[in-house]
């Protein structure tokens, strides 16, 4: 037996099936994570299925397959800069392996899904992005409930184990303790404007990133350090 429905959802992955076929990756407002083979895809939407794209979907699951199969798909927020633009692109190649990695076991969660689509949104009509990548990876921290906290506004530790930065050194623990903590506790402390509009030096930004995909790697299972990193650190400089 069939089930059919109609979702909407945030591409977050997009695989080769075949010469024309594609297996598509989505966060879904109705369903959470969902995969799908989309057979003829290449050729129907192959140029219009980017990263963070916000589609609805019609589709049916056999109820003995995880693997849904597509009929149609059609666009809810056409991005008018993203794929053009370098440093958007980038970025949305490295949000969606991110969210890959944290969302692929994930139910539904429309607060999730509301956060993402402003966002997408957000980013498509901004030019403010220098410092974007490290005030997504802290606010998806909070999202996921591993939120970072600071015990100590002058502490010099970040524990990645524990997720604090105080001034007590871990004896058993991950930790950093270099000059960027003070930068990530101002940070903390700091409203989105505030944070994308604060000036940081571009090693201290590669640095701080670099430390919150460590905390990542700790917290969430099976992620690793996405492969459009280097990439998008590159053009962030």
């Amino acid at each position: 037996m069939a089930m059919k429905g109609i979702q909407s959802g945030i591409l977050l992955k997009k695989l080769n099936y075949s010469e024309t076929s594609l297996i598509l990756h989505f966060f879904t407002l109705e369903d959470g994570f969902q995969a799908y083979i989309f057979q003829g895809g290449k050729k129907k939407k192959g140029n219009t299925l980017q990263a963070l794209s916000i589609v609805e979907i019609t589709a049916y699951r056999r109820e003995d397959s995880d693997l849904g199969k597509i009929t149609e798909i059609n666009s809810l927020f056409v991005p008018q800069t993203i794929p053009y633009h370098p440093l958007k692109s980038g970025l949305a190649f490295f949000m969606t392996e991110v969210l890959s990695y944290v969302l692929q076991r994930s139910d539904k969660d429309p607060e999730m899904y509301t956060f993402l689509e402003h966002e997408i949104k957000w980013i498509d009509d901004s030019d403010e992005l220098t410092n974007y990548p490290i005030w997504f990876l802290l606010k998806l921290a909070d999202e996921i409930g591993i939120g970072i906290n600071v015990e100590n506004p002058n502490g010099l530790t970040f524990d990645l184990q524990d997720g604090v930065i105080s001034n007590q050194t871990p004896s058993s623990h991950i930790f950093v303790n270099d000059e960027v903590v003070p930068i990530l506790i101002q940070l903390l402390d700091s409203q989105k404007t505030e944070m994308l509009a604060k000036h940081i030096h571009k090693t201290h930004r590669r640095h701080i990133v670099d430390h919150l995909i460590s905390y990542y790697k700790i917290h969430i299972s099976g992620f690793k350090t996405p492969k459009s990193l280097q990439v998008m650190q590159t053009i962030f400089e």
